[in-house]
């Protein structure tokens, strides 16, 4: 995972952008969707659209990862995710589908500490042909209020697709969520893994 080919940095791309639109609520608090918007997205059902572009380091050219994801509350304090990629790269694309959990902590007034855990599965194709793995990631991280519309989410996150050529890859970022109303909202965020690639989000989170 040291170059443009390198499949699990732009799987780490992708997985970040899965969690990206999450943000806090107050601690006892679980908003309905027509409330204000001091309020995050763990504990609702809501979709994700987002684009990044990913700044592949030694490489001319770069990665643009378009993610799609749906979140549902499976109970208090616990969320499922399902979440599809489509990366296009100078050498080729990929297709990568992804389902997994993140439990989160409502004890605090500061902000939702959060762990996630997902799973699933990538199709590659390049010049050297086709190619697939599992892949699985971890994160961590803790979404903080700034003010009644803005959260910030500092992560943690480790993520492998053991089939494919390299090792698994660290990286660590901020995402960001601006409510335009109670239902909408505009996201961005950078991430910077060990292989020093780089990735900027923009998109758009919405509940149902």
């Amino acid at each position: 995972m040291k170059t443009k080919h390198s499949i699990s940095s732009l799987l780490l791309a992708a997985a970040l952008v899965a969690g990206f639109g999450a943000t806090t609520a107050r601690a006892d608090v679980a908003p309905a969707a027509d409330s204000s918007v001091d309020q995050g997205l763990l504990g609702q059902v809501y979709g994700e659209l987002t684009y990044s572009y990913l700044d592949l380091d030694g490489a001319s050219g770069h990665a643009d990862d378009y993610h799609f994801a749906l979140n549902q509350p499976l109970s208090f304090g616990l969320d499922g995710f399902l979440s599809y990629d489509f990366v296009d790269y100078s050498a080729g694309h990929q297709n990568i589908v992804m389902a997994g959990l993140r439990p989160f902590s409502t004890r605090f007034n500061w902000g939702k500490p959060y762990v996630e855990a997902g799973a699933g599965f990538a199709w590659v194709s390049g010049p050297g042909g086709d190619d697939n793995s599992f892949v699985w990631e971890v994160t961590t991280g803790v979404e903080f209020q700034v003010n009644s519309r803005t959260t910030v989410t500092p992560y943690v996150q480790y993520l492998d697709a053991p089939d494919l050529p390299g090792d698994g890859t660290f990286s660590f970022g901020a995402k960001g969520n601006y409510w335009v109303n109670s239902q909408w909202a505009v996201t961005g965020g950078v991430e910077l893994d060990d292989d020093q690639n780089v990735g900027f989000t923009v998109g758009t989170n919405f509940r149902f």
